[in-house]
């Protein structure tokens, strides 16, 4: 038995064994690869990347940042390349020694160097390519400048007059650049590039600016000698005229403020020729301000003189109109209040609105008075002319409404009249159709409805006789007989159908009688009923029962009564 342990204890000692020694070749293969690593990384071209420099003028910056970029990359070759070979031979040993974790370790160690090699070759190749780019950059920068200071010069010389006094102060401008260009390849040819990048920067930008004053300096001199001296020019006459023709503007203090905006626009042109053109611009966006404010005024004095002609006979007319409306109703409520009763408030009201328009009356003459004179600030009545129109509309429409309340007083004292006889000659009407129907007798609530209609009449006609006369009150009364009498119409109406109908079933179901002894207990019993008063019931039991007999008869019946 022991020699069967003996022989799987030696199997498994030889499969530990040739698991370990393959897990050692493949450590030692992954060592291996990253040697290998190494030696392409040692062997990064960047004396490629430092030839550059040699197209450029090593002295000055340009030799110093050589000079650091070649020892950066030398160090970090040197002591990194060192770390790693020292950490490949001590994972090499651990590896003999079949110690993978402090092989691991080390591998690791030397990876980190190989990868500082890399990450160092590429920051040091992108710093050359900046510098590279930056000096391309620069070079076009320069070409760029000299072109806008020739292109300077060159409008100056050639358009000299659209810049007037700003010419001279121009050209020294635009030639004090030449140094600056001149200090840039000095700079170039010392090797000092960033110096050079930064100095030919500022002058681009100086230069660019420089072509938008230029291309803005004939516009300025154009506003300031030409366009707003023109622009006051027109507001002065075009003021003088409104003055002639009525217009007060004293308020706007036309020729003082523009007497100032003269002396304030003197200035601006000596600042152009200082080339101080941001002061310029806002001196003239102010001026122009003032202008447009002043325009404003001016636009709504004329504005509120058209508003003035176009409402002037309107107001006047209403006016008049309210007027006459307020005596008429004056006249009219003096005329009718001893035949008809009128509110004591609509009196009132009719007196407030007298008040009221003579007030509009009196702001109105105050208008006119102002128009009269000489000139107008029509801005300063407008407001007030709007308001009287406003007001007047709303008066009159007052007005009317009232006038109107007043003339249908003896109207509807008539139509109560009508109403009264209409309702009278109904009501008797009525009672003969009940009189003269197949009811056994009239209901007593008949009786005592056109007793309560017969009171209503001779209340409202001891009314009408009354003065003075409240037409609202009797109105009131005529509707409430009218509603009487519609209830007293309905309700006979209901009454004399049901006997009519339940007394022509009655009578077509006699024929059944004796051959059915329930349909004539049935019949029996509707009759009863109809002798009773009772017709609305006693004509159910007759048309349930006939239905049971006959549905068409009971059908051709409901249709011949209802087409009679």
């Amino acid at each position: 038995m022991w020699i069967y342990l003996l022989i799987g204890l030696i199997i498994l000692v030889i499969i530990v064994v040739g698991v370990l020694l393959y897990l050692r070749k493949s450590k030692q293969e992954e060592v291996s690869k990253e040697k290998e690593r190494l030696q392409q990384v040692i062997q990064l071209p960047f004396h490629l990347d430092l030839e550059k420099f040699k197209s450029f003028n090593l002295h000055g910056e340009a030799k110093e940042l050589y000079e650091q970029l070649d020892g950066r990359w030398k160090d970090t070759l040197k002591n990194n390349k060192m770390h790693a070979e020292s950490n490949f031979e001590a994972a090499d040993e651990n590896l003999k020694k079949f110690k993978f974790s402090d092989s691991k370790q080390n591998e690791d160690h030397a990876v980190q160097h190989i990868d500082n090699i890399e990450t160092m070759y590429d920051e040091l190749s992108a710093e050359i390519s900046s510098f590279v780019n930056q000096n391309d950059e620069s070079r076009k920068l320069y070409d760029e400048s000299v072109d806008l200071q020739r292109e300077a010069n060159r409008d100056v010389l050639a358009d000299g007059h659209k810049f007037g006094d700003s010419r001279k102060p121009l050209e020294s401008l635009i030639n004090s650049y030449e140094p600056e260009l001149e200090k840039y390849s000095s700079l170039v040819d010392n090797g000092d590039y960033n110096e050079a990048y930064a100095h030919i920067s500022d002058i681009h930008e100086e230069l660019v600016n420089l072509k938008e004053s230029m291309e803005r300096i004939p516009s300025l001199i154009k506003e300031v000698q030409k366009d707003l001296p023109t622009q006051f020019q027109e507001v002065r006459y075009g003021c003088r005229e409104l003055r002639l023709d009525g217009y007060d503007l004293e308020h706007i203090k036309v020729d003082m403020t523009l007497s100032r905006l003269r002396t304030e626009l003197n200035l601006i042109e000596p600042k152009i020729a200082k080339l101080e053109l941001e002061e310029a611009e806002a001196d003239l966006d102010r001026i122009n301000n003032e202008l447009d404010d002043m325009f404003d005024l001016i636009e709504h004095e004329v504005e509120a003189k058209i508003k003035y002609d176009d409402l002037k006979d309107k107001v006047t007319d209403s006016l008049f109109k309210a007027k006459d409306t307020n005596m008429s109703l004056r006249t009219e409520i003096n005329f009718i209040k001893e035949s008809y009763y009128i509110n004591d408030r609509e009196v009132q009201t009719i007196h407030k609105y007298e008040h009221e328009i003579e007030e509009l009356v009196t702001m109105y003459s105050g208008i006119e008075n102002e128009v009269n004179k000489n000139t107008t600030r029509y801005s300063r009545i407008i407001d007030n002319l709007e308001y009287i129109d406003s007001t007047i509309e709303s008066i009159n429409n007052k007005q009317d409404e009232v006038l109107e309340y007043l003339q249908s007083l003896k109207y509807d004292e008539e139509e109560a009249i009508d109403n009264t006889d209409l309702i009278d000659e109904k009501k008797e009407e009525i009672m003969h159709r009940l009189t003269t129907s197949n009811l056994v007798r009239i209901p007593e609530q008949f009786i005592v409805m056109k007793h309560e209609l017969d009171n209503e009449v001779k209340e409202i006609d001891r009314y009408l006789e009354r003065r003075p006369l409240n037409v609202r009150y009797i109105k009131e009364k005529v509707d409430k007989a009218v509603i009487l009498l519609n209830n007293f119409e309905q309700e006979a109406y209901e009454v004399i159908h049901d006997a009519e109908l339940s007394e022509l079933i009655i009578q077509y179901a006699n024929r059944y009688r004796k051959d059915n002894a329930e349909l004539d207990s049935h019949i029996e019993e509707a009759t009863r009923l109809f002798n009773e008063n009772r017709y609305k019931r006693s004509l159910e039991i007759a048309e349930e029962a006939l239905s049971e007999i006959d549905k068409d008869a009971v059908d051709r019946i409901f249709v011949a009564y209802e087409n009679r």
